[in-house]
C-alpha cells in the first residue's frame, strides 16, 4: 500500500529560492515496478533529460540499487518505476552519490566501509546503463585510510563522498569529503566546523582523472536543547549551476538517547564560487600549511525557515540528494530528497524548489 502526501504552495524564499511544493513516501511502502527491491535509503540524485525520469541511488550495502523515479506535476508527486542493480564491484560498497553520463554510463561514489576489517575503500565507480561494473576511478592516495586500525590517515568512517555531479558540459565532475580528512584536522563538532576537501575529475580520453582540489569550510553543527549521544554534519551533496558554481547541501542531525528521544536537523543550502580559492591537491595534509584560501560559500536557504512547508517536516528530516531539473520560465527547478535510512521513523520527502 502507498501512503503519501502532497502539498503544493508557491511562496517566496530568500536569497532567489522560491518553495513550490513537498511530497512523501512513508517508511516500509513497495513497490511492484522495483521487482522486489526495497524503496528507500535515497541518497543522491541524477536526472535523466532522454527518459524525463530522475536516477536516485539507494544506499543499501548489501543490494545497491539505482531507482528510477518519474516526476508528475498536478498535483506534484514522484513515483518509482524501475531499478537499476549495481552489480560486479570488486569492493564493498555504501553507494552515495549518482551521475548519469551523457553515453548512458553512470558513476556512483561510494564512502566506502570503514568498521570493517580489511577496510573498503571510498572512490568514484563507473557502471553499465544496466548497472554492470565498468571501472574504478584513479583515487588519490590521500584519501584512503589505513586497511586497519585507527584512522589517522585519509577519509573518516561514514564521513566521506557524499556528493557527485557532473558540469553541463560532461567533462567536469565534482566531489567532496563530507568532513575533513583524518590528516587535514579534526572534524566538525558544536564548537567548531571543519575543512572539507572538493575535489575535481576532468574527462581524459574515455574516463575522468583527479584534477583540482579546494577546501570548503564546513559549518560547525547545530546545537541540540537537549544533549545528544549521536551527531553528524558536514557536506552531503553538490550540484552544478549553468554559472559553473555549485550548490552544496550541508546537512547537521543530533539525536537524544532512548527510544523517544528528540531530533535536531538543520539543512542550509549554499552557492559556492571557486573564484581566488587556493587548489591544494598537491597537499597531503593541509596541517601547519599556511595563506590557505577555500571556496567561497554564500547561503541560499535554510530549510527550517522555509514558509508554507507542511507540518509533518516542521522538524526536517535528513535530506541528502539534489537534481537541478530543465529550466522553466525563468526559474531553474531543484528536486531535494531525504534519505530515511530505511527506520520506520523516517521517510522520504522530495521537496520542489526553484533557482532564480
Amino acid at each position: 500500500m502507498l501512503l503519501w502526501m502532497a502539498v503544493a504552495i508557491a511562496c517566496a524564499t530568500d536569497r532567489g529560492v522560491t518553495f513550490f511544493g513537498a511530497f512523501d513516501i512513508a517508511p516500509g511502502t513497495s513497490f511492484s515496478t522495483l521487482r522486489g527491491a526495497r524503496f528507500g535509503g535515497l541518497s543522491g540524485l541524477a536526472y535523466d533529460a532522454a527518459a524525463r525520469e530522475l536516477l536516485a541511488i539507494s544506499d543499501d550495502h548489501e543490494n545497491p540499487r539505482v531507482i528510477r523515479l518519474r516526476i508528475e506535476e498536478q498535483p506534484f508527486r514522484v513515483t518509482p518505476v524501475g531499478v537499476i542493480p549495481l552489480s560486479g564491484t570488486p569492493v564493498g560498497l555504501d553507494p552515495e552519490g549518482v551521475v548519469l553520463l551523457p553515453d548512458g554510463h553512470l558513476l556512483i561514489s561510494s564512502e566506502g566501509v570503514q568498521n570493517e576489517v580489511p577496510r573498503q575503500p571510498p572512490g568514484i565507480f563507473e557502471y553499465s546503463h544496466d548497472g554492470v561494473f565498468v571501472r574504478a576511478l584513479s583515487l588519490r592516495d590521500k584519501y584512503l585510510p589505513p586497511s586497519s586500525g585507527p584512522i589517522t590517515h585519509g577519509v573518516r568512517g561514514n564521513t566521506s563522498f557524499e556528493s557527485l555531479t557532473l558540469a553541463a558540459d560532461g567533462k567536469t565532475l565534482f566531489t567532496g569529503t563530507e568532513t575533513a580528512l583524518a590528516q587535514d584536522g579534526d572534524a566538525a563538532t558544536f564548537e567548531h566546523g571543519a575543512l572539507s576537501r572538493i575535489l575535481e575529475y576532468r574527462l581524459s580520453d574515455d574516463t575522468f582523472v583527479p584534477g583540482r582540489e579546494w577546501l570548503y569550510e564546513i559549518d560547525a553543527a547545530a546545537r541540540p536543547a537537549f544533549d545528544a549521544d549521536f551527531f553528524v554534519t558536514g557536506l552531503v551533496e553538490l550540484a552544478t549551476t549553468d554559472s559553473g558554481d555549485l550548490l552544496a547541501l550541508e546537512r547537521s542531525y543530533a539525536r537524544e538517547p532512548g527510544e523517544a528521544g528528540r531530533e535536531l536537523n538543520r539543512i542550509r543550502l549554499y552557492r559556492v564560487a571557486f573564484d581566488g580559492a587556493t587548489d591544494v591537491s598537491a597537499l597531503d595534509s593541509i596541517a601547519g600549511a599556511t595563506g590557505l584560501k577555500p571556496v567561497t560559500k554564500r547561503l541560499l536557504l535554510d530549510f527550517g525557515k522555509i514558509p508554507g512547508l507542511p507540518p509533518a517536516l516542521a522538524a526536517l528530516d535528513n535530506f541528502e540528494g539534489l537534481a537541478l531539473l530543465p529550466p522553466e520560465g525563468g526559474r531553474r527547478p531543484l528536486l531535494v530528497v531525504s534519505d530515511d535510512n530505511f527506520s520506520m521513523r523516517q521517510r522520504t520527502w522530495f521537496v520542489r524548489l526553484a533557482i532564480h
